[in-house]
């Protein structure tokens, strides 16, 4: 099959038709930075009529190795198309490419702090997509790999790791809100605890990221609900946290701690959280991390129950709102981890 050339319309001159569905995973366009070669083949989504009724297809646009660089970026965002596709057998190569693409970003002593923290930022959201659409064994290994040099980089590197912090993007999707979630509860945990868990914070990094695995099991219309949820409702998605365990160990999880994050993140000081209406003596400290960072990524999201708040106004609205909530000198270091100029 020939390599496939842009016309005009982006349709490619061969075209390889697949249904739509199961099995395709979305590619943000943000991964490719520099000039390079498709990692795998790229499709694109696209609708057609096959047999006289409307249905969505996979259509080839780039076989791999196919040459994959500014002027195509520029031509698919002038056309409104920002995200490629490629097909669930490829995804090893797909990840692979990211986290070299990551790695050739971190070591690069010309890398400025807003690249690096773009390329993890980036790096952690494609693979939270996988880990939260479709959470199996092996989308738990690719995880543990890509999320390490975020892990990394908040750890080493103060001056990324601010401008990771800063350029978090809010939105209503579980996947993006578990990789903000996880960036702030690596960033509140290394300050909170200081330089001698750096060792812990390592091992435990991708519970930040895999809090609310359990969501997964929630129906979408009940994420998504605009108005208050019913009785019926708020049940079933109180239960995230307990299929959350269970889909964990399910991948091979057995690290207490790592379970303990996505058991109690909705546990609240005051003891009135769920599930085990624990008080602030029986949570464990990364769970009550996790949950801080869960409220302030929620505040300044958009929902279809709220509008974001910016992070000032979601700060004070924490400090007036949830003093019976949580720790006062926890709070204290989470709002330090926003403060400009960090130091080495």
């Amino acid at each position: 099959m020939e390599n496939v050339a842009i016309t005009e319309d982006l349709s490619p001159l061969v075209q390889q038709i697949n249904p739509a569905g199961k099995g395709w995973l979305s590619v943000n366009l943000g991964v490719f930075v520099n000039e390079t070669n498709a990692p795998c083949d790229l499709f694109r989504r696209v609708k057609s009529h096959i047999g006289g009724r409307p249905k969505e297809t996979h259509v080839l646009f780039a076989q791999q190795g196919y040459p994959f660089g500014h002027e195509i970026r520029t031509r698919l965002a002038d056309f409104g198309i920002k995200e490629l596709y490629v097909h669930d057998h490829d995804a090893v190569l797909y990840f692979n490419y990211v986290k070299e693409m990551t790695d050739n970003i971190l070591r690069d002593e010309k890398s400025t702090s807003a690249q690096k923290a773009t390329a993890v930022y980036t790096c952690c959201q494609e693979i939270m997509k996988k880990v939260y659409y479709e959470p199996r064994s092996t989308s738990l290994e690719m995880a543990k790999g890509l999320i390490e040099p975020t892990v990394e980089t908040i750890i080493a590197d103060p001056f990324t790791s601010h401008a990771l912090i800063r350029m978090a993007s809010f939105d209503s999707d579980t996947y993006t809100h578990c990789t903000n979630v996880g960036i702030f509860g690596i960033a509140l945990a290394k300050a909170y605890f200081g330089l001698r868990s750096e060792k812990e914070i390592r091992r435990l990094g991708p519970g930040f990221f895999l809090h609310d695995i359990g969501k997964c099991q929630v129906p979408v219309e009940i994420l998504n609900k605009p108005g208050p949820l019913s009785p019926r409702e708020r049940k079933i998605v109180e239960r995230h946290p307990v299929d959350g365990i269970r889909m964990l160990k399910q991948m091979g999880v057995n690290d207490e701690e790592t379970l303990l994050i996505a058991a109690q993140h909705h546990e609240r000081d005051d003891g009135k959280g769920y599930v085990s209406g624990l008080n602030r003596s029986e949570i464990h400290p990364y769970a009550r991390i996790c949950r801080l960072a869960d409220i302030f990524e929620a505040l300044t999201s958009n929902r279809p129950y709220h509008r974001r708040r910016s992070s000032f106004d979601a700060l004070k609205f924490m400090q007036s709102e949830l003093t019976t909530d949580i720790d006062a000198e926890l709070f204290k270091t989470f709002v330090e981890i926003f403060a400009p100029n960090p130091r080495r």
